[in-house]
């Protein structure tokens, strides 16, 4: 289960889906106990962004989680990073490997330039990558996350020989459409057409791919994946009939009946058709 922990964040992107959201000051007794009443295997704290409530605090959740037998996933942009004492931050990965768990770093761009237009901090693409190299060089377990909006959909394939070449050693990357909610449902054009996407994600996975950069995708049907369908990470959930949020937040259309995967594929993202109508 996904737990804000903060709606304070160091960034501005334009697709941010915790905008609006109400936060309450962070207390972290509070906090632990919302923790405590997850049923889940898998915690995930996420934000605005974690690190703006203080790496003691994370290393206490991060222990916290770990005596409860769970894996933690700890959602960051990564620019606070160079911002912390190095002995800390190996406390943090040390718990957060301990758990099985991995940092979730948000990455929308392969340049400065792109990173500033999608995140609204003029010089973060370098502390951010610089953030990424170091947690990695501590040992930590790292996801990358390429959030698709239509400022960057058309440099997947910039991203992914980016990644060959800056970050081969992460874990793997998760390409995610933008959802309709926060920021993106007020303004609905960062939203782009799954048909637009589809050629150049299917060139980016192709690069990865060919380069054995682990991936996967979601929140866009598998219809538009070509033979990288079994990439999408809802396929196993379906298969193992799991149940989670990704039911409530997408739904088959008339469209999607007699489709080859439809047993297979969770649908588009509900607020998608809210904006296309369509696929």
């Amino acid at each position: 289960m996904l737990h804000p922990i903060t709606s304070n964040c160091n960034q501005n992107c334009v697709f941010c889906s915790a905008w609006g959201r109400i936060d309450e000051k962070f207390n972290l007794n509070s906090f632990i106990k919302e923790i405590s009443s997850d049923k889940d295997s898998l915690i995930t704290v996420s934000g605005g962004e974690p690190f703006t409530v203080g790496i003691d605090n994370l290393i206490y959740i991060a222990n916290f989680v770990s005596d409860l037998g769970k894996k933690l996933e700890l959602q960051t942009n990564a620019l606070a990073v160079t911002d912390q004492e190095i002995k800390k931050l190996k406390i943090l990965v040390s718990i957060l490997n301990k758990t099985g768990g991995y940092f979730n770093i948000n990455l929308s761009a392969h340049n400065s330039s792109l990173d500033w237009k999608i995140s609204g901090v003029k010089n973060g693409f370098k502390n951010r990558v610089n953030g990424i190299k170091i947690l990695k060089k501590i040992g930590a377990k790292i996801r990358i996350t390429y959030v698709i909006n239509t400022f960057n959909f058309k440099f997947i394939p910039n991203f992914s020989r980016f990644v060959i070449k800056e970050i081969p050693f992460i874990d793997w990357v998760q390409f995610s459409y933008t959802k309709g909610i926060g920021k993106a449902k007020k303004n609905k054009s960062i939203i782009p057409p799954y048909s637009k996407v589809s050629k150049y994600l299917l060139m980016g996975f192709k690069i990865l791919d060919k380069n054995n950069i682990n991936f996967n995708v979601d929140h866009i049907p598998l219809c538009f994946l070509g033979d990288f369908y079994y990439k999408h990470v809802d396929i196993n959930k379906l298969k193992n009939k799991i149940k989670g949020d990704y039911l409530k937040e997408k739904s088959k259309i008339k469209s999607c009946y007699g489709c080859g995967f439809y047993k297979i594929c969770s649908g588009p993202r509900k607020d998608y058709i809210e904006i296309y109508g369509k696929l």
